[in-house]
């Protein structure tokens, strides 16, 4: 019994770490991405629009396209207390990363004195073929088992989808 016991917490390590290894592979390739996406945004064609619905203040979005292929949004939105800026990045029309830093002020925007930013907060979710792969809320890797990891998912997704939407409509 002991022996079956210890054969099978052996696999389950032996495969865990042949899953990270496969994650890492994949974390990487996107950088690279991202990378090579961030190196030839000045050759893009870019577009900006207003998107309703994302934030009070409003939301303004810029898409970056090589030929008909869109490679990157980048939106702003402005809240009352808050600014927020997310990059979305594309290969073959799938999403494959988001860059997402929100800044909380202080007071709300208008006020006088002018509102500090008291708060940053960065996030980014790496995807493959439609799926989450990794979620780094600050520096702290968020697991896959949680509330918080399936949320933020779900809500990264239907950003994006809101986005492109918005995009596609004038197609």
């Amino acid at each position: 019994m002991k022996i079956k016991l210890l054969i099978l917490t052996i696999a389950i390590i032996f495969s865990s770490q042949i899953a990270f290894a496969q994650t890492s592979k994949q974390v990487l390739a996107i950088r690279n991405e991202v990378d090579s996406i961030n190196k030839s945004a000045k050759k893009y064609t870019k577009t900006t629009k207003n998107v309703e619905g994302i934030s009070l203040e409003g939301t303004e979005a810029t898409y970056f396209v090589s030929g008909k292929e869109l490679k990157k949004i980048t939106a702003k939105s402005y809240g009352e207390t808050y600014k927020a800026t997310t990059e979305f990045y594309y290969q073959a029309d799938k999403l494959i990363f988001v860059y997402r830093k929100f800044q909380s002020y202080d007071t709300q925007v208008g006020m006088n004195p002018p509102p500090k930013v008291v708060s940053t907060k960065e996030s980014r979710f790496y995807f493959v073929n439609g799926k989450m792969i990794k979620f780094l809320n600050g520096k702290v890797s968020v697991k896959n088992t949680t509330k918080f990891w399936e949320d933020s998912s779900s809500e990264t997704t239907q950003m994006s989808q809101k986005f492109l939407d918005v995009y596609l409509s004038d197609k």
